[in-house]
């Protein structure tokens, strides 16, 4: 089976590919068409909600209720926490990003990382005290 591609600088490649290495790549352009057709069908266009439509007001993306000072400084403080979580001690950053984005139990954390539940619970009371000095 041949293959033909077209690159976006109009350069043309004709590849010979055994038959079901061809179905494979012609499965994959149908489930890929099929992924754009439905992103592109859930999408709105930008454009049409920025200009008025025929007696419309255009749509706006401002939200009154959001407070965008207090969202700037909880996403400085959220970067502050995350590189202050990566100046702990590696076994400490390790149990942070299992237990609390990771969502492990402490049983779990400790049977991966060869200490007990219980090393893991006073790992996990000493830490905050720890993140507070690498932040301040």
């Amino acid at each position: 089976m041949k293959i033909n591609y077209e690159f976006v600088t109009g350069e043309k490649l004709e590849l010979e590919v055994d038959d079901s290495i061809g179905e494979i790549v012609i499965e994959m352009e149908v489930l890929q068409s099929r992924r754009n057709r439905t992103e592109t069908r859930r999408h709105n266009s930008l454009e049409s909600m920025q200009e008025p439509q025929q007696g419309h007001n255009p749509q706006q993306f401002v939200d009154e209720k959001v407070d965008i000072e207090q969202s700037i400084e909880e996403a400085d403080e959220r970067e502050r926490l995350h590189q202050a979580i990566g100046r702990l001690e590696y076994r400490d950053a390790l149990i942070v990003r299992l237990y609390y984005f990771e969502n492990r139990t402490m049983e779990e954390i400790g049977r991966e990382i060869g200490i007990s539940a219980m090393a893991v619970s006073k790992r996990l009371k000493k830490i905050p005290e720890k993140l507070k000095s690498l932040m301040s």
